[in-house]
Formats: C-alpha cells, sequence, structure tokens
C-alpha cells in the first residue's frame, strides 16, 4: 500500500519544502479504505461533503459534513466515504508544530488556563455560521487567479484558531502542544489496546507504532508472549463470548465489537475457538443459565 506524506507530496517534484502553513482543497468522486498518511505538520480538515475517518494510535474519530477535525502530525489511516450526491470535499489546513508554538506563546494566558487535563491528538469542533462563512471564504480564495501568499494563509489559520479559542477554549487546550514522544512499548501497547475491537491487520497496526511489521512483531511477543495474530485471536474471542454470555447479544451484533467485518468470518473464528457456533453457544449458556 502506498504510503503518502503531507504536506510535501502535495508540491510539484523538485519543489521546496512548504512553508509553515500550507491551505490546499480536496475532492474526490471515489471512497477510500485505510489510506496510510504521515503528517509531517498538524492538519485543520475542514469537511465539506461526505464522511471521514481518521485512526491514529490514540484512537480513532469519524467526522461528518457538520464537523472540522483538528489532528496531530503522526501516522495515520484514514478513510473516505462519499455524500449521497457521490462526492467528498473537503479544505485542508496544514501547519507546523513552530506555528503553533508560537499561537500558545502570543495568547498563553487563555491556554494555560486550568482545563479538563487531558491531551487529545484528535480533537472535533462542531460547525457554526462563523466556521461555514470562513470555510466559504477559504474556498474563493482558493479558487481566485493567484495562489494565496504564504502570508495570507497564515493569517487564515490565525484567524480560525482565534475563533476557537474563544468559542471552545477547553476542547482547544486538549490539543498538544509537544506531542511527547512515548517509549516504544507503550506505544504498541497503546495502539494494540485502544484499536483491539477494530478490524484492523498487523500491518496497519505496526504503521501506527511507527515500527516496521518486523520489528512490531518481535516487540509485540516480548511484551505479550504470543504472536500479535494469536493473542488478539485470543482476546476478540474472550469478548466475543463475554457478550454473548453476559451481554445477551445475538451474534449477528457481536461480530462487529470484536473487530470482524463479516459476520461469517467471525464465526469460523468463534467455532475454531470454542468448537461450536456462536448461536450454539449463546442457546447452551441460556439454558445453564
Amino acid at each position: 500500500m502506498t504510503v503518502f506524506n503531507l504536506p510535501h507530496d502535495l508540491l510539484p517534484p523538485g519543489s521546496p519544502a512548504p512553508g509553515d502553513v500550507l491551505i490546499r482543497s480536496y475532492a474526490s468522486q471515489q471512497p477510500s479504505v485505510k489510506n496510510k498518511l504521515i503528517l509531517h505538520y498538524h492538519l485543520l480538515n475542514l469537511l465539506i461533503a461526505g464522511r471521514k475517518t481518521i485512526v491514529q494510535a490514540a484512537g480513532t474519530v469519524t467526522i461528518y459534513h457538520d464537523e472540522i477535525l483538528l489532528m496531530a502530525a503522526g501516522n495515520t489511516l484514514t478513510s473516505e466515504l462519499l455524500s449521497d450526491a457521490g462526492q467528498f470535499r473537503s479544505i485542508l489546513i496544514y501547519f507546523s508544530n513552530q506555528v503553533l508554538e508560537e499561537f500558545h506563546v502570543r495568547h498563553a494566558a487563555q491556554l494555560r488556563q486550568p482545563g479538563t487535563g487531558l491531551h487529545s491528538p484528535l480533537v472535533t469542533f462542531a460547525k457554526d455560521d462563523f466556521i461555514r462563512n470562513y470555510i466559504e471564504s477559504l474556498r474563493l480564495l482558493l479558487a481566485g487567479p493567484t495562489p494565496p501568499s504564504p502570508e495570507i494563509q497564515h493569517l487564515k489559520l490565525q484567524e480560525l484558531l482565534l475563533y476557537l479559542l474563544h468559542t471552545n477554549p477547553d476542547a482547544l487546550r486538549t490539543f498538544p502542544l509537544h506531542p511527547h514522544p512515548t517509549p516504544s512499548e507503550l506505544t504498541l501497547r497503546q495502539v494494540v489496546e485502544t484499536h483491539l475491537t477494530q478490524p484492523i491487520t498487523v500491518e496497519e497496526l505496526a504503521f501506527l507504532s511507527h515500527m516496521s511489521v518486523s520489528t512490531f512483531q518481535r516487540k509485540f511477543a516480548a511484551i505479550y508472549s504470543l504472536p500479535p495474530q494469536k493473542w488478539l485471536l485470543h482476546q476478540r474471542m474472550q469478548h466475543a463470548a463475554a457478550l454473548l454470555r453476559h451481554q445477551h447479544q445475538p451474534p449477528s451484533t457481536v461480530y462487529q465489537q470484536v473487530g470482524y467485518e463479516s459476520h461469517s468470518s467471525f464465526s469460523e473464528a468463534f467455532k475454531k475457538t470454542f468448537g461450536v457456533s456462536p448461536s450454539e453457544f449463546k442457546q447452551q449458556k441460556l439454558a445453564v443459565g
């Protein structure tokens, strides 16, 4: 699978490195599933049409056309679903950590006020009339005869950040100024256990952990004492059994809650593990209890 380095890959070959702020429009008429992105800059994703799912080490977020997303730099999986009109459209604002640092220096009084104490690399904001008009101003700017200058792009980013600070200060404070590098073992544990119940491959888990597949498999076995596939299977099957036994949920809904994309593949794995189908397992437990 192709890995995209952003925003660098947006520029023509041989171009100098991107400036501290880069604003681009994006449109597609084809859905996509789990594109691999290495974000070298932070990103404000201003979704206009469609739906987008973002997977990072710390978690997963899905945004809709009535939301915008602030996301930190790092390895990311993205999936795009078209609108009812068959479109996916957004405006993307890439900005360096230096820009974020300067913003924090200028507005330290507001940003240092007590908040939740939590940090999130994925922060969503609901669109209001101001943000909708702001997005339209960017659309008009990008549709002009000449690309907006670096100074204008910088000012437009500052405008939105200031507005978010004014209207949603607590949410903006949760966005990390300095994404702290974490030990590789902690990163791996976070990635694996955060995405345990999602349909995600070992290759994708390794990508989110910033590791090659072989390094990920070696470190995984050292931590969990099993290869990734066996450990994940065991955890998912135990979770499925608990849902069937205690939550009284039908197998037709359980499979999606334990990281399977189809009922048939889940049923096959469950029967190999427990010797009976999910439906038979549920009936046995109901008969006993």
